[in-house]
């Protein structure tokens, strides 16, 4: 597998140089110096491999090569086991080591792929997907290439990924605590029942949000945008769950309330999960697409036993995705993203897109990519999930946005992209 990157551009002696660089400059000069420390850190990771191979840990009467690293770089046994770990992940997986020698693949990716190899079930199966995590690794958002990582260990693992399901389940519990005049709240249990939580709460905070845009506009009037809420949101979303005990408190009878939660996936998946579920077969292939198994439309993982009984008993709205990323098309019928539309949008992802942001907030703003005053239709493709700011940032002309199968792209005014990937 050979890598290949561009070079930097802008390369800054000292800090007074970097003082007068902005935009796309500021950009690749910082970039060259995080390049510089990845193509280290590979090089640091190799010659850990040959301190492994060679035992020359022994030489100084080290027990073994974390030990050694310890008593050279003076630093913590966890940190001295996470470069052993690294280092014998890059030596089993050339290409991937490539990729961070030439800069393209950062540490937190290189520790997303760590973790994976550590399973000693996945071990085995990483270097036939060397090459698909490699090209997700490089131009994939974190956030993304992480979702990419969780598929793809529940693809190779199913039968772990069902045990830590079920070990959520089964260790499922509530505690309060008081703190001196305080108090927690903690709760533990799977990601699905996780999920329907966090859709129920999530609606309360939104209505809380909503009441402190009313009293605000009721007390200020046209200049209430210029004055604060009354709330800070993690205030708000406290009072979201108290409201939400108040509402039960009348009442000990058990619900009969079923929330709506959106089973994100794939036909391929759902008649894999019932082939699997009624007979033992083994998995196929990973898919190049985004290795998009089976999760909540937030992200959490659904078990695929989950998945067949709920297609066999349970009520499922099922969401078919075109390879363009289409969930449905409006066309111009409508102007606005509201209903199916702005759902269909959300589901394709429900934070805002504009790199380093990635906020996930309840009234998340939908707008069209390419405008509607140029003809641009009101469909999920031509749809960007954004918060209120880089919104606005948007539409007064500070940067355009594009999508394609790689993720979101955002351009400046002169045409450089901001923080390009790959």
């Amino acid at each position: 597998m050979s890598i290949t990157i561009d070079p930097p551009t802008v390369v800054v002696a000292d800090l007074d140089e970097f003082r007068s660089l902005r935009g796309r400059q500021r950009d690749q000069a910082y970039l060259a110096v995080e390049r510089e420390i990845r193509r280290l850190q590979a090089l640091q990771a190799a010659m850990l491999a040959e301190v492994k191979r060679s035992c020359s840990f022994l030489d100084d009467y080290h027990h073994n090569p974390a030990g050694w690293v310890r008593a050279v770089t003076n630093s913590s046994k966890g940190t001295a086991l996470r470069k052993v770990q690294t280092a014998a992940m890059l030596a089993d997986l050339p290409g991937l080591a490539a990729a961070v020698a030439a800069g393209q693949i950062g540490d937190d990716q290189v520790g997303l792929v760590r973790r994976l190899h550590s399973n000693d079930r996945c071990r085995d199966q990483l270097p036939d997907s060397e090459g698909l995590l490699v090209e997700h690794a490089s131009t994939l958002t974190f956030h993304e290439f992480r979702q990419v990582c969780q598929r793809w260990q529940a693809h190779a693992d199913p039968d772990g990924a069902h045990h830590d399901h079920q070990t959520s389940r089964q260790n499922r519990h509530v505690q309060t605590t008081q703190i001196g005049a305080g108090h927690l709240v903690h709760a533990e249990g799977d990601a699905f029942t996780g999920e329907i939580i966090a859709s129920i709460l999530d609606a309360h905070t939104e209505a809380e949000y909503n009441t402190d845009l009313a009293e605000r506009a009721e007390r200020y009037g046209d200049s209430a945008d210029q004055h604060p809420l009354a709330r800070t949101a993690r205030q708000r979303r406290y009072d979201a769950l108290v409201a939400i005990f108040l509402k039960a408190a009348g009442t000990t009878d058990p619900t009969t309330r079923v929330p709506l939660i959106n089973i994100f996936c794939t036909e391929t998946a759902l008649q894999d999960a019932i082939r699997n579920h009624f007979h033992t077969i083994q998995p196929a292939a990973a898919s190049p697409e985004r290795l998009r198994l089976c999760e909540t439309a937030g992200g959490a993982p659904v078990d695929s036993r989950d998945l067949v009984v709920a297609a066999l008993i349970g009520q499922i709205r099922r969401v078919v995705v075109d390879s363009a990323g289409r969930v449905i098309d409006l066309g111009r019928k409508s102007r606005l993203f509201v209903g199916a539309a702005r759902e269909a949008v959300l589901l394709t992802g429900d934070r805002c897109c504009h790199p380093g942001c990635e906020l996930r907030i309840p009234n998340l703003q939908i707008d069209h990519l390419d405008a509607w005053a140029r003809a641009g239709p009101t469909n999920p493709f031509n749809g960007g999930p954004q918060c209120a700011h880089h919104n606005r940032a948007k539409e007064h002309g500070h940067f355009t946005v594009t999508r394609d199968h790689t993720g979101w792209h955002h351009h400046r005014p002169d045409g450089t992209e901001i923080t390009p990937r790959g």
